[in-house]
């Protein structure tokens, strides 16, 4: 089972512009790094779909897969999709949504990944099986309440809010809801973090609950 790169990450989201509001500004600041991010999004149609290729490129995203699928249309099937995601991409870390989340197909999404992530670590199952060391769980509409990590995102949220606008069949619904919204919570965020804007995040470990494997013996606790 290979190692994953050191500066990989891939966010999978339920829908366009999920993206932008749950983890723009870390996306963006994080490509600006030089860090490789690839998403993949598991529903979609074809204007939401260009929407999201034209937020993808303002953030930096480095593959994008996207999927016509209804947005109520999340369901088990998509299990191996995000399987097959992780084993092409082979991400160090994961940005999904929460399971707290109070949107049901965010839910679904996070447990479908959660899963996911498991099933893609046998080694028994695939050759080039891959172990994903963390997920970051962000928050979209619903606030977390007891976020671990918090990510400054002062200098990349110009550059999320110019993505999220591309997101015009939403943007243009709710008299500027997201937008108001993604600004109100990021500042909320900054507060918190003694800096001017930032992102909320949850990080856990995947669970590894196939074979053993020595991977997870270790001399000490860390």
């Amino acid at each position: 089972m290979n190692s994953p790169d050191d500066t990989s990450l891939l966010v999978v989201i339920a829908h366009p512009d999920d993206e932008c509001l749950g983890a723009g500004g870390t996306i963006a600041s994080h490509a600006k790094q030089g860090i490789d991010v690839d998403l993949l999004c598991l529903t979609g149609n074809p204007v939401r779909n260009r929407e999201l290729e034209e937020a993808a490129k303002i953030l930096g995203v480095r593959n994008l897969l996207t999927m016509e699928r209804d947005d109520f249309a999340i369901d088990r099937g998509l299990e191996n999709r995000v399987v097959e995601a992780i084993l092409q991409w082979r991400p160090k870390s994961i940005i999904t949504h929460s399971e707290i989340d109070y949107n049901r197909n965010h839910v679904a999404c996070a447990n479908i990944v959660l899963d996911a992530i498991e099933w893609a670590s046998h080694v028994t199952q695939f050759e080039r099986a891959h172990r994903v060391d963390r997920v970051y769980q962000m928050e979209v509409n619903t606030l977390l309440s007891k976020p671990n990590v918090m990510i400054n995102v002062t200098d990349s949220y110009d550059t999320a809010l110019e993505a999220l606008r591309c997101h015009k069949s939403q943007m243009d619904k709710a008299d500027g809801y997201y937008e108001r919204f993604y600004d109100a919570r990021t500042r909320l965020r900054g507060v918190q973090s003694a800096c001017d804007r930032a992102e909320a995040f949850c990080i856990s470990l995947p669970k590894h609950a196939g074979p053993f494997y020595p991977k997870n013996c270790t001399d000490r606790l860390e």
